[in-house]
């Protein structure tokens, strides 16, 4: 069985990611997809607006219906107080299913920074392929890969492009704007959280 380890911020967890999470289930049916959200990530470590338990809540909310057997939300970074690293989760996963081939997926709009991951060279090693979803860079374009990453490892998707991020959001939220790119429990949930936060430090 081939694993899939997808990973990220998820702050906040968004449609975005319930897009590559279904684009990827479609194109790889029989694989097992691990979703990774992180609580410390090596690029953005001045801190969250969300606690490790919010983002794990949001994530349950934003991905219900999406979860199975199969696609399975993992703690194995979440829990971490310290910056988390790809590698070593994708070490783990080695550990949990050493038979199987393991890929990683990713945006487009990472493949940019991935000279800068940590041990990005053992992790090529690693991996079987990086499975890439398409952000801003629409079908049959073709999309820039680093030299550093060899072409023969990278398996491009054709779906169509939802470009929306977590920071968006983020923006979109705090400017008092209407946003389409949560699920209606997940909204909910978010601005319970932010107005918890507020309630907090008006007192």
């Amino acid at each position: 069985m081939e694993v899939l380890f997808f990973g990220g911020s998820f702050n906040p967890p968004h449609l975005g990611h319930r897009h590559v999470i279904e684009t990827v289930s479609k194109s790889y049916p029989k694989a097992l997809l691990y979703i990774c959200p992180n609580f410390v990530s090596p690029f953005k470590e001045g801190g969250k607006e969300f606690s490790a338990s919010e983002i794990w809540e949001l994530c349950l909310t934003e991905f219900e219906g999406l979860l199975s057997k199969n696609v399975i939300l993992w703690d194995e970074e979440i829990k971490k107080p310290n910056t988390s690293f790809t590698i070593d989760s994708l070490q783990t996963l080695r550990n949990l299913h050493p038979k199987s081939e393991i890929s990683l997926v990713m945006g487009e709009d990472n493949l940019d920074s991935f000279g800068k991951w940590k041990s990005y060279l053992e992790i090529l090693d690693l991996i079987k392929q990086i499975i890439v979803v398409r952000r801003v860079t629409s079908y049959p374009k073709e999309i820039f890969i680093p030299s550093l990453i060899p072409k023969t490892k990278v398996n491009i998707l054709s779906n169509p492009v939802l470009p929306i991020s977590s920071t968006e959001i983020r923006r979109i939220f705090y400017g008092n704007l209407v946003n389409e790119f949560l699920l209606p429990q997940t909204k909910e949930r978010l601005l319970r959280f932010l107005e918890l936060k507020e309630s907090g430090n008006s007192k």
